[in-house]
């Protein structure tokens, strides 16, 4: 079995590749990478730091497919995204606080609305 050693940024977290064959090779060959920084406690998942402006679910809230639309699912708490784009819409209250600001997010595969009162920036 060859083994093969991938250069990646150090911000980037621990990552394997296995079962990925390349082109000639007739067995499987895996490749394994584990930077400084994805040893650390603290290391930032690679989706959030290429986030320009990542955020974090005060409390578990709906994403929603459009401003008090259909729920995609839910950004839980203390979980991290991204932030988008930001729209006003109507008044809620929600989380100790009322407001009119929503925010379009990323949070994994799941892109939506959810209420700003909800939400930390980073």
């Amino acid at each position: 079995m060859k083994r093969l050693l991938l250069a990646a940024p150090a911000a980037t977290a621990a990552f394997t590749i296995a079962g990925m064959g390349l082109a000639g090779a007739a067995a499987a060959q895996t490749a394994t990478a584990t930077p400084a920084a994805a040893q650390s406690t603290t290391a930032t998942p690679a989706a959030v730091a290429a986030c320009s402006s990542p955020i974090k679910a005060k409390e578990s809230i709906h994403i929603r497919a459009s401003i008090g639309g259909t729920s995609l699912g839910l950004f839980h708490k203390d979980r991290t995204g991204c932030l988008n784009s930001r729209s006003s819409g109507p008044s809620y209250t929600a989380c100790g606080v009322t407001g009119t600001t929503y925010y379009y997010i990323t949070y994994g595969s799941t892109k939506g609305w959810v209420v700003s009162g909800c939400v930390i920036k980073l």
